[in-house]
C-alpha cells in the first residue's frame, strides 16, 4: 500500500516523523507539504520516504471573495473561547505591528458576526490547480489542523480515502477544520465524544485509537531502569504554559510565588523550570535565574522546533523523580498522569481573566474537562493552597488525577500505533 501524509509542523512532531518512519517499513510512503516548508521537511525527512510538493493553491477572485468570507463568517466549535483564544495568540506572533492590530481588528468584527459557513462547505466552493502528483496513494493521512484547504478540497471532492489524525487533545476544541467527508483518529473516547460533540462529525467517523505522543511514554517505561537522574537533589517540576511572550511575566510571578512558598514549607526541594519548546525566546525567562532555589531546565533548546527523542526521554524521567509537577496548562500536566508523580495544574497569580491570559490558558476546554473536573482537589487556588500541598504530597487524595487518567487512556509503542493509525 502507498500511504500519502500530509505534514506541517514537521519539525516540531518529532512523533509524527517516528511514526511515518515505522509506517515506511511496511509501506510505500509519501509526504506531501507546501513549498515553504520543504526545507524543514527534507531536514528532517525519514529514510525510505519520497517528498511531493502541494501545489494546489489557486488566485483569482473568486477564491479570494471565499478566503474572506470563511474568515469572517465560517461556523467554529462550540467551545468558542477555545478558538479565540488560539486565534488571538496566532496573531499576537505576527512581528509587524500594523499587521498585528490589523489581525485584531479583524477577529473583532470575527466574534461579532454570525456563524454560517461551514468548512464542508467552503471546500466546495475553492477552486484548486489539481497539480499536485497524487498517483498511486491508496489513502491520505493529515493531521490538524489541515495543512492545505485547497488539496484538502481536491481528496474530498475527488473522493480519495483520507483520514484526519486529531493530533493532541485540545484541536477539537480550538481548529474548525474538521469534514464530514473524512474519518477520524483520536486519543480515546472522551476526546472522540469533543469531536462529534463540538464539530458534528457522525460518530461513525471517528475512532479513539491512541496518541502518537505517548509513545514515548511506553518507549520511557521500556528504558527507564537504564537511564540516569538528571538532577541530584529533591525538586519541584514546573511545566510553563505556551510561550506566549505577553504571558510570561504573569509566568514569571507564578513560579516566583511557587519559589516563595518552597523556600518557606519546604526547604529541601528546588524548583525546576521548564520554558514552553515554542518560545524562541527563553531570556525572557531570566528573572528566574536569580531565584536561589530556582533551576533552569533549558538545556533541549535546538536550531528549529524539533526537541531530540533522547531529550523527550530525559524529560519523563525528570517528572518521575519529582516530587510533584506543577503547570500552567500545558500537555506536559496530562503526560505527567502517567507517572506516579503527582500533577497540579495553577490556577492563581493570573493579572486578567480577559483575552489573550494565563486564566485563559489554564482554563482552556481541555484542561476543564479532561484535568480540572476530573480531580478539582489538584487545582491549586492560591500560596496558602499550595503551601498546603506542599506540605502533604504523599496523600493519596493526590494520586487519584493518575489513576483516572491512566484509565482512560491506551499507551502504545510507535510501531503499534502507525499499524493501527494505517489500519482505522
Amino acid at each position: 500500500m502507498k500511504v500519502g501524509f500530509v505534514v506541517s509542523f514537521f519539525d516540531f512532531r518529532n512523533d509524527v516523523r517516528r511514526v511515518i518512519a515505522e509506517v515506511a517499513q511496511q509501506h510505500d510512503v509519501v509526504i506531501l507539504g507546501k513549498p515553504e516548508n520543504r526545507d524543514e521537511i527534507l531536514r528532517h525527512l525519514p529514510p525510505n520516504v519520497d517528498f511531493r510538493l502541494i501545489d494546489e493553491k489557486k488566485g483569482g477572485w473568486w477564491n479570494a471573495l471565499w478566503l474572506k468570507l470563511y474568515v469572517l463568517f465560517k461556523k467554529i466549535p462550540k467551545s468558542r473561547h477555545n478558538f479565540f483564544l488560539m486565534e488571538f495568540y496566532k496573531s499576537s506572533l505576527i512581528p509587524e505591528a500594523a499587521l498585528r492590530a490589523k489581525s485584531y481588528r479583524i477577529l473583532d468584527w470575527v466574534k461579532r458576526l454570525p456563524k454560517f459557513i461551514s468548512y464542508d462547505f467552503y471546500l466546495n466552493r475553492l477552486q484548486y490547480k489539481k497539480n499536485t502528483e497524487l498517483t498511486g496513494i491508496d489513502q491520505f493521512i493529515c493531521f490538524t489542523a489541515i495543512a492545505d484547504d485547497f488539496l484538502m478540497a481536491r481528496l474530498v471532492r475527488e473522493i480519495h480515502p483520507v483520514k484526519v489524525y486529531v493530533y493532541s487533545w485540545d484541536h477539537a476544541c480550538k481548529h474548525v477544520c474538521f469534514s464530514k467527508r473524512a474519518k477520524y483518529i483520536c486519543w480515546n473516547e472522551r476526546i472522540k465524544e469533543d469531536i462529534c460533540e463540538l464539530q458534528h462529525i457522525p460518530i461513525s467517523q471517528v475512532k479513539a485509537v491512541g496518541a502518537s505522543q505517548f509513545a514515548y511514554i511506553e518507549e520511557y517505561r521500556r528504558q527507564q531502569a537504564t537511564l540516569p537522574k538528571t538532577y541530584p537533589f529533591q525538586y519541584l517540576y514546573v511545566g510553563c504554559a505556551i510561550g506566549a511572550a505577553d504571558l510570561v511575566p504573569d509566568e514569571i510571578a507564578v513560579v516566583t510565588s511557587i519559589a516563595k512558598v518552597a523556600a518557606s514549607v519546604r526547604p529541601d526541594l528546588k524548583v525546576v523550570v521548564r520554558p514552553y519548546p515554542v518560545q524562541g525566546n527563553w531570556e525572557l525567562y531570566h528573572p528566574l535565574r536569580a531565584l536561589s532555589n530556582v533551576v533552569m531546565d533549558d538545556g533541549f533548546k535546538t536550531l528549529d522546533l524539533s526537541v531530540k527523542d533522547g531529550h523527550i526521554l530525559e524529560k519523563f524521567e525528570k517528572i518521575t523523580h519529582a516530587e510533584a509537577f506543577f503547570h500552567l496548562g500545558t500537555t506536559m500536566g496530562l503526560e505527567a498522569c502517567f507517572t506516579q508523580t503527582p500533577s497540579f495544574i495553577l490556577d492563581y497569580g493570573y493579572t486578567s481573566r480577559d483575552g489573550l491570559s494565563l486564566y485563559s490558558f489554564i482554563h482552556q476546554y481541555q484542561n476543564d474537562r479532561h484535568l480540572i473536573n476530573l480531580a478539582p482537589q489538584n487545582a491549586v487556588k492560591s500560596e496558602v493552597h499550595l503551601a498546603e500541598i506542599l506540605q502533604n504530597l504523599d496523600a493519596p487524595l493526590y494520586q487519584q488525577l493518575n489513576q483516572k487518567v491512566q484509565s482512560q487512556y491506551q499507551i502504545k509503542s510507535f510501531s503499534g500505533f502507525a499499524k493501527d493509525l494505517v489500519a482505522h
